[in-house]
């Protein structure tokens, strides 16, 4: 009898959950801040990781949800966008 192994990548399911925890995030932001009415907070929050941020330095979000400290600093930038504030 052959038993059924499924692989899971771990690396590629915790940045899923990131990422699903992230567009969480703007949704509220938006829904406190703005008007959420057609608001897409995934397609916003795909564009927004993609860009050079001068709080990383030029580097964009998304290179940074390798490593819990990184996706700290990523969260709070992502937090400080609602308030205007600059890092």
């Amino acid at each position: 009898m052959t038993e059924n192994v499924f692989h899971v990548d771990e690396k590629a399911s915790d940045r899923a959950i990131v990422i699903a925890e992230m567009v969480a995030q703007v949704q509220r932001m938006v829904e406190e801040s703005g008007n959420p009415e057609g608001f897409d907070a995934k397609a916003w929050l795909d564009d927004w990781l993609t860009r050079s941020l001068p709080a990383l330095g030029g580097d964009c979000a998304g290179n940074w949800l390798d490593a819990a400290d990184r996706r700290a600093v990523i969260f709070t930038i992502l937090a400080c966008t609602q308030s205007g504030a600059y890092l």
